[in-house]
Parts: C-alpha cells; structure tokens; sequence
C-alpha cells in the first residue's frame, strides 16, 4: 500500500501508521513524499519506504514512544560512537515511536548467499570476514560505550533470559505448532535441559551483543556491510553473535566457509579473551544449541500466533542444527531420544 497527503487518519492507521505519521514524513522530506510497505520482522514494528523525487529513506514505526535510554536510542549511540555501520538516523519523533533511517536498500547477506554466493563464493568469503570484524569491533568497544542507564546496562541475555526462551520455545513449538503433550518423565528430561543450558551459557563471558547478528540483519549497500535491527542490543556471552551468523536458521553455509570463519573468530574475539580454539568450539556449540532452540520457539509463534507460515521453511535447518549438536555431546545423549520424539520431527505445519 501507498501512501501519501491525500490519505485520511484512518487509511494511516490501517496501514499500520499512527496518526501524524504521514505528517512527520512530509515535514522532513517534503509534502510530495510517498510511503510504500515493507516487509519487518518478527516484531510488531512496521516498516515503510519514504519516497521523494530520487531519494528515499526508512519510516520505521515501533508503536511506543521512544524513551531517551530505550534500546533504540541508547543503542544506537553507542553502534555509531564505536563506529558500526549502523544507518544514520535522518529525524525521530518519539512521542509516537517514529523514526527516519538512510535507506540501506533491500540486499542483505541472506539473500546474496542464496540468489549469487554460488557464482561468486570470494565475495561471499569477503563479506563474511567483515561481519566477523564487525562483530569483533562490538565485543571489543562496545561495552565501553555504555552509559549506567542505557538498555544494555539494564538487560542482559542471562540465566533468566535463556529460561523465558526455553519456556517460549516449550509453549508455541513442542505443544503448539507440534500439538504434542510431553509425559511427566520427558517434562522432567526437558526441565533439566533447560535449567542446564541456560546456566551454562549464562557463565560464558559476558561482552555487548548485537542479539541478532543473522544474515537478514546485515545489508549490503555500495559493496559494505551495514548493520540494522539493532535495537534489542545487550550484554550477553561472547558466542552468541557468532553463533547467530554461522549457524543462521535461515541459510544453509558451506561448512568450509563456517569452519574458516570460526578460525578468524578464535583469533580475534576468543584469543582477546584467553580462551583457546576447544573451548571455543564447545562454547559456540552451547550458544547455538541455546539459539536454535529460541528459533523454534519463535516460528511456532510466528506461524500458530501471527499467521507467518514462511517461518516454517526454516525449521527443518535448525532441527538439524539442534540434532547435530546434541549427538556431538555424551552428556545430551539421555534428553536426545525424547528430543527426537517431541521436537524433531517433520510432522509440523
């Protein structure tokens, strides 16, 4: 749908624009503008591409006011301060949640893997290395950064965090999309997992995190990397961006590609922080087990809740992703033949 003056308040709210968006649009580009929906998320904010002669920019709608410490301010100040290629921020109107974004196009790392990384796997090696170096200069300046108040200093992904997930992952992936009842010695199995990977993945090292550090998340606008979805940025362990780019639910990677990446990983993020390459290895495995769990949860919902069948295309990836891992450790090899049983089966959808 476009959009533009001629719309009524009520059109705008249909279209997922509060009232005063369109406004706040024509007020810093100009009153011939025209918006036109873009695909989002998994979240609830609404996105829209601001059109004026040649330019355009990104209307993103997050449906709260924006606060002065929220993730999306506090966040994206400290993306920029340490010099992320994060989209630079054109105006923001907080009272409704709207902010203007440069407009990094619509080419992501995901879809130049799956349309050209065949005809081309140098470049895909190259834009791979710079996401490792991007996730390096987070870890290392990140922190730093950070203000007492800002959301990353409130919020960590930790034993909570990991333990909501788990539970998430339970409620709309096992007993919603599955439609399965787990009986009380498998509930028990579960809980245990659950309690122990959420410990243990809380006792890595903590460093700032992007949170979302997947392919879809990193655009590829004039030959770099840009980094957007930014806004849930916390502390959390130093594996976990790693393990959301190189074991990404939406993309299938050559396993070369990943193995050189967690090379250059081990020397520039593990080495700063004195782990060798097996811990490494097994701390990368915690995470991705722990993320690809948090995966399933989510496209249960997004296909039960939200109506987002695309999401189960991915489920049969991150299944093997989670079997993988589980048989390549004798201590999940109790929970894995109920694992089996309940989570990775193909009668889903």
């Amino acid at each position: 749908m476009q959009m533009n003056r001629g719309q009524s308040d009520k059109d705008s709210l249909e279209s997922g624009l509060p009232s005063g968006a369109l406004d706040f649009v024509f007020g810093v580009l100009g009153p011939g503008a025209t918006l036109a929906g873009i695909a989002g998320d998994a979240s609830t904010r609404r996105f829209f591409r601001a059109t004026l002669g040649g330019q355009t920019a990104i209307l993103m709608v997050q449906g709260t006011p924006i606060e002065a410490h929220s993730g999306q301010s506090s966040n994206y100040r400290v993306l920029r301060e340490i010099g992320a290629p994060v989209p630079r921020m054109i105006a923001q109107e907080d009272r409704h949640g709207l902010v203007l974004f440069e407009d990094l196009g619509d080419l992501s790392l995901q879809k130049v893997v799956i349309r050209g990384g065949g005809d081309d796997l140098g470049k895909v090696r190259e834009l791979y290395l710079r996401a490792c170096d991007l996730i390096a200069l987070i870890q290392e300046k990140g922190a730093a950064a950070l203000l007492p108040e800002d959301f990353a200093s409130r919020n960590a992904l930790d034993r909570e965090r990991f333990l909501y997930e788990m539970d998430h992952f339970d409620r709309h992936f096992i007993r919603g999309l599955l439609r399965k009842a787990p009986s009380a010695v498998e509930v028990t199995l579960l809980r245990r997992l659950y309690e122990d990977l959420a410990a243990d993945c809380d006792g890595l090292p903590r460093v700032y995190c992007h949170r979302d550090f997947q392919s879809r998340n990193l655009m590829v606008h004039d030959g770099q990397l840009g980094l957007i979805d930014f806004q849930d940025a916390r502390m959390g362990p130093y594996t976990y961006d790693a393990a959301s780019l190189l074991r990404d639910s939406s993309l299938d990677l050559a396993e070369e590609l990943v193995e050189e990446m967690l090379d250059y990983l081990e020397e520039t993020c593990a080495a700063r922080l004195g782990i060798g390459r097996e811990e490494f290895r097994h701390d990368l495995d915690l995470m991705a087990l722990q993320r690809n769990i948090k995966d399933l949860g989510t496209f249960g919902y997004m296909a039960t809740v939200r109506r987002r069948k695309e999401y189960l295309d991915y489920i049969p990836r991150t299944q093997a992703s989670i079997r993988r891992i589980l048989l390549s450790y004798r201590r999940y090899h109790e929970i894995y033949g109920a694992f089996k049983e309940l989570v990775l089966s193909d009668a889903y959808g």
